[in-house]
């Protein structure tokens, strides 16, 4: 990476010194001790300290004075309240649901994407407005808080503001990832009135050419900056999303992005890694190793002595097996455009449609899969057992997402217990 120094051709986990900080070895030896963080104790104090004194706090670094992160709902809101009631109900060993859903609203994209996680997919079959108000409304039911649009690029649906609407009338937070080509005035305007609380962009590479060419889409690059600027100057609250891929890694792109970040006034950097689903489902190659996970992981925890900003998010930082570990399920799930339920928008399978079922009978089948009922210590979709043992079985050109209750007989059984 640029800046670092390097063991055996991969990145150092701490900026040349080749180990990890010393503020990572010591919450490592506290775990080992007393567990990790998800343990219902530990969660519930973390969720009381954020609400009452976080931004007190002087080493808790938020994204904004009302927000910790953008991936949690504010902390003075009726839906950080019921987040918090989720956690105390984990630990008490009552019912509870997930966390955040992110919902596809429509599969029209105006980009073509060489990663594109939607391939494969139906156009056919689109939730209508009213079937998309009745999803939102069993969302709040099951507990969800924070509900994440998506696409294809959700700009394109011309009802947009009025899901929006809906979602807060629910007490959710309505948040807003797009590939930046329609950020303008008045589709800026048309979010803030409806109540849309952040705006996730998508930005591939800091290189405009590599952007574009990655997108397919020639100028998206400017537009994204110019459409950064034009919510920033509105007071609207913009987040910047990335992946990470093993030659992104060696090239130290995250700097530039951070640069980018603090350039614009964007408050939180989030890094995903480069999970192969959708159009790279199959290639396993593209998976990072442990040091490069390592490298970012020792970023997210020395971005946060940066109180300047912008707060960084790194996936692979929150999917340690020493913090939280797989969200899928457990604290997220996807809606496809036209009802699949998934784990998470990387995962190709479905374990029902909303359209013949109600979300909540869909979610109770999704937490007693022998797979799902159980933390995963790392993302699954990068896990190559998980990856061996449902995605390599998916038939080659299958529709996606797949059902997952047809890959082998165990599914199946699983799959008559609940009728």
């Amino acid at each position: 990476m640029k800046g670092k120094t390097e063991m055996n051709g991969e990145p150092s986990m701490d900026g040349g010194k080749g180990r990890p900080t010393l503020a990572r070895r010591l919450r490592r030896e506290f775990y080992r001790a007393f567990g990790p963080p998800t343990f219902p104790l530990f969660m519930a104090a973390g969720g009381w300290l954020l609400k009452s004194v976080g931004p007190h706090i002087p080493f808790v670094r938020f994204a904004r004075p009302d927000r910790f992160s953008y991936h949690l709902p504010p902390v003075k809101s009726r839906a950080y309240e019921r987040f918090y009631r989720n956690i105390v109900n984990r630990g008490l060993g009552r019912e509870w649901g997930p966390h955040a859903v992110t919902i596809a609203v429509t599969h029209d994209c105006n980009a073509r994407c060489v990663h594109c996680s939607a391939f494969r997919r139906s156009r056919e079959g689109t939730l209508t407005t009213g079937e998309w108000c009745r999803v939102i409304d069993q969302c709040a039911e099951l507990g969800i808080t924070d509900i994440i649009i998506t696409g294809g690029e959700p700009l394109l649906r011309p009802d947009l503001d009025v899901l929006i609407r809906r979602i807060v009338e629910n007490d959710c937070v309505a948040d807003l990832f797009t590939n930046g080509s329609l950020l303008t005035g008045e589709n800026l305007d048309r979010l803030r009135e409806a109540g849309c609380d952040t705006i996730f962009v998508s930005l591939d590479s800091p290189v405009p050419e590599e952007h574009d060419r990655l997108r397919g889409v020639p100028g998206l690059y400017d537009k994204v900056m110019e459409g950064i600027e034009r919510a920033v100057a509105r007071g609207m609250y913009v987040g910047l999303s990335t992946y990470m891929s093993r030659e992104w890694v060696r090239r130290g792109y995250h700097h530039e992005f951070l640069a980018i970040c603090k350039k614009l006034g964007v408050r939180e950097l989030t890094v995903f890694d480069l999970v192969p689903t959708g159009k790279c489902l199959k290639q396993d190659e593209l998976i990072l190793t442990d040091a490069e996970r390592e490298a970012f992981r020792v970023l997210h925890e020395e971005q946060w002595k940066d109180f300047r900003g912008p707060r960084v998010c790194m996936m692979c930082h929150v999917n340690d097996p020493h913090i939280m570990g797989c969200f899928g399920v457990k604290w997220q799930i996807h809606i496809t455009h036209n009802g699949f339920v998934t784990p998470c928008d990387f995962t190709p399978l479905h374990f029902g449609n909303v359209k013949e079922e109600p979300l909540w009978d869909i979610w109770h089948r999704m937490k007693v899969h022998p797979e799902y009922d159980r933390k995963a210590m790392t993302c699954r979709m990068q896990d190559p057992e998980f990856r061996r043992k449902y995605v390599h079985k998916i038939p080659e050109g299958a529709e996606l997402p797949f059902p997952i209750y047809d890959l082998d007989e165990e599914h199946r059984k699983a799959r008559r217990a609940f009728p």
